[in-house]
């Protein structure tokens, strides 16, 4: 669910320890995407999702499903490259 990314997204911006890792690149039309998406409830209950006429949300959707995906993805194993003798 797209709430879900934008959760994921807002605790990477939050969080001391994750805001490090999170290395979005200066662009200040990123940046106006991130900023401008809005959200409204409908008739049915459910959240939908907009971004004001003239404007775009495809990279503030890539963002939030690239850090979802790393947050949800388990952590790699680890494997020794070499035998201590």
């Amino acid at each position: 669910m797209k709430i879900n990314r934008i959760k994921a997204l807002r605790r990477a911006r939050a969080d001391a320890k994750l805001r490090p890792l999170l290395q979005i690149p200066y662009d200040p039309d990123l940046f106006h995407e991130l900023n401008v998406e809005r959200f409204e409830l409908g008739k049915t209950g459910k959240i939908l999702f907009n971004h004001p006429q003239g404007t775009h949300d495809d990279r503030f959707w890539a963002v939030t499903l690239a850090v979802y995906s790393v947050e949800q993805a388990p952590p790699p194993q680890s494997r020794p490259i070499a035998r201590v003798i």
